[in-house]
Parts: C-alpha cells; sequence; structure tokens
C-alpha cells in the first residue's frame, strides 16, 4: 500500500480516536453524570444503538495497526538503529504510547463499557427503573471504565504530543 494512503488512514482514524475520547470523557459524560438517572437512555443510545464503544475501538484498532505497517515500511522493517534514532524517535515514542493506550482502551474500558451496555439495555428494554444490582453493577463497571479513561487520555496526549514534533526531536537531542 502507498505511503500516502497509509498515513491519510493513520492520521483520519486516529484524529477521531483522539477526538472522540476527548469530547466523551471531558464533555459528554460529566454532562451524563450531572442529568443523573434520566440520562439512562442516551447512554444506551449511545453505547448500543449508534456503538460508540465499537466504532471508537474500530478507530484504535486501524490507527495503530496503520501506524504499525508505516513504521515497518519507513524504518527498513523496523530497524532498531532506524527506530531509535534522533530523527524517528519522537514517531516511536508515540507509537508506543498508542498501543499501550489500545491495550488500556480495548482491554479495560471496553468490556466495562459493553458491561455497562448490557445492563442499561435490560432495565430499559423492559421499561422498569434498575435493581439496585443493577445500579451498583452501572456505578461499578462505569467508575472502572471513567478511571482508566484517565490513563487513556494521557497516552493519547504523549502519542498526539510525540507524534506531532516528531521531526523537530533530531534538533534537541542530536
Amino acid at each position: 500500500m502507498d505511503v500516502l494512503v497509509l498515513r491519510l488512514i493513520h492520521i483520519g482514524a486516529g484524529v477521531f480516536w483522539v477526538g472522540a475520547v476527548f469530547t466523551f470523557f471531558l464533555f459528554v459524560q460529566p454532562a451524563a453524570m450531572a442529568v443523573g438517572p434520566d440520562a439512562a437512555k442516551f447512554n444506551y443510545r449511545l453505547l448500543h444503538h449508534q456503538r460508540f464503544p465499537v466504532i471508537l475501538l474500530s478507530s484504535a484498532v486501524v490507527t495503530v495497526l496503520a501506524g504499525i505497517w508505516l513504521m515497518g515500511i519507513t524504518s527498513n522493517g523496523f530497524d532498531l538503529e532506524q527506530l531509535f534514532s534522533p530523527s524517528r524517535l519522537g514517531f516511536t515514542v508515540g507509537g508506543v504510547a498508542a498501543i499501550l493506550t489500545l491495550g488500556v482502551g480495548g482491554l479495560y474500558v471496553f468490556p466495562r463499557t459493553m458491561t455497562v451496555e448490557r445492563t442499561l439495555g435490560q432495565f430499559i428494554g423492559e421499561g422498569r427503573p434498575p435493581t439496585p444490582d443493577e445500579g451498583a453493577t452501572i456505578a461499578k463497571a462505569g467508575g472502572e471504565a471513567r478511571r482508566a479513561g484517565w490513563i487513556v487520555l494521557v497516552g493519547l496526549t504523549i502519542a498526539v504530543l510525540a507524534m506531532a514534533t516528531a521531526r523537530y526531536w533530531s534538533v534537541v537531542i542530536g
């Protein structure tokens, strides 16, 4: 595949991933929490019908896979000397941050989000308020996902800053 096409895929999917995560964790989630129980239908719509977690995870996977493919092409098959050269170190640091962030998001946040979705679907589908157990499940899974979400935000910030400044690292560490 052409490097230009891979870059467009990588950057396009990455912009969506980062923008969606920041928008959700900094604006949508706090607003929904402030509304309280009335936000349950909105949250269910976003998680289940709009498939937000699946689309978000998919964009993360596409971003990372395209980035790995690009790195393989531009570093002569992952030549360590090239990967850690001053001119490419920013991309390497950003790539590692993105891969770790995908791991936290995909293996920790996503399953908890799916637990919230399933639990919301149970009582919304039956047209009743949540039972105490369902409320506890949502609170626990949602709290764990929110706390891990901050790790995701930090990881994505590191990835974006490292990659956006990568071409200047050789000037600084020369």
